[in-house]
């Protein structure tokens, strides 16, 4: 199974629950601001100071970078993982269309700046190689998610907590298959639940 693999950061690269390891670091452009900007009703304030990342709740800001992303990594674009935080903004672990045995990790900021592509290394603790079929198997259209209900899914998580200040502070989306992780978190004053989401982004059940 593709989910035995995992990933680990390199010194300067970005934390997150999933089944990839990431190595490298890598140059960075971008249009600053071309997202919009994040909704304080629903997605939690930047703990640095920065601006609000559009890509909690806003499934539009979403799929614009995503058309970025995919006119420097080229189509047809094919992912393995999305993910985004208040933080790092939007990243996106992206299987390269002429070589599928390799992904590489983008990101695009909260400010629009996108940076990327930056190799990721895949480990096996299941002692087999890494092959083509594996990443291929894992990897998936990201036309299916469905991010034009992201700021609904968003507003019903926030309504599902039971806490009227819970705002998002995070996703990852890391397939489409039954046993593949999605999830949304939340964090209020005394709380912090999360929802686990479907493809189409429906709430299957709230933890706390």
């Amino acid at each position: 199974m593709f989910s035995s693999f995992i990933r680990s950061a390199c010194a300067a690269a970005l934390a997150g629950v999933a089944a990839w390891t990431l190595a490298a670091c890598s140059g960075s452009s971008g249009s600053h601001g071309a997202y919009g900007t994040g909704d304080p009703n629903l997605a939690a304030s930047n703990p640095g100071g920065g601006p609000i990342d559009p890509f909690l709740t806003d499934g539009h800001a979403v799929t614009q970078a995503l058309d970025a992303i995919a006119q420097r990594s080229g189509r047809p674009m094919r992912i393995t993982s999305i993910s985004a935080d208040r933080i790092n903004g939007l990243m996106v672990d992206v299987q390269e269309p002429a070589h599928h045995i390799n992904v590489d990790r983008y990101v695009v900021g909260p400010d629009g700046t996108l940076s990327g592509p930056t190799p990721v290394k895949l480990m096996s603790m299941d002692g087999g190689p890494i092959t083509v079929q594996k990443v291929d198997a894992r990897a998936f259209s990201a036309n299916a998610i469905a991010f034009a209900d992201l700021a609904a899914t968003s507003k019903a998580a926030i309504a599902k907590s039971g806490y009227a200040d819970a705002r998002v502070t995070e996703w990852e989306i890391d397939g489409i298959g039954p046993d593949d992780r999605r999830f949304m978190y939340l964090e209020s004053a005394r709380a912090r639940p999360s929802a686990e989401i479907s493809p189409q982004l429906k709430i299957v059940r709230m933890s706390f």
